[in-house]
């Protein structure tokens, strides 16, 4: 093959679809998840909820409150040290990326929650999250009603 049509072959591989440029991948969300809960401000993570969780959590949100603390975004509610998006499962329709949370206390135990992803309008959002400790964002938040 000549190398200016392996080239033009790589350069073009290289470039994003349109259809693949309207969503974030799972990693991205899992590193804006993060990214959010260790500095404690939420609206990324609000901003990339199905609409149907946005409603749930506007719900459970009064005017004013810190997102961050009102909504359980984690099995724990003690600060964590380290998040990070580890892992990877679920379908292609509704992936879950893993992520990692974990103390500089040796004395606190490290866990890992899942985020539940569903694509709206090709775009993936975050539809739930499964806690380690058992139970889900949404049992929680449909709890408090």
């Amino acid at each position: 093959m000549k190398p200016t049509i392996l080239f033009a072959s790589a350069a073009l591989a290289l470039t994003a679809t349109p259809a693949a440029a309207l969503s974030l991948t799972s990693g991205q969300v899992g590193e804006i998840y993060c990214a959010a809960r260790l500095s404690g401000d939420m609206a990324p993570i609000l901003a990339i909820l199905t609409p149907e969780l946005t409603a749930l959590v506007a719900l459970h949100l009064p005017e004013g409150a810190d997102a961050a603390v009102t909504i359980p975004w984690q099995s724990s509610a003690d600060y964590a040290n380290t998040c990070m998006p580890v892992g990877a499962s679920g379908t292609a329709d509704a992936p879950e990326v893993i992520i990692a949370f974990g103390y500089r206390d040796p004395n606190k135990a490290q866990y890992a929650d899942r985020l539940v992803m569903h694509f709206v309008e090709q775009r993936l959002r975050i539809d739930d999250i499964v806690y380690a400790t058992g139970g889900t964002l949404r049992e929680k938040l449909g709890e408090a009603r």
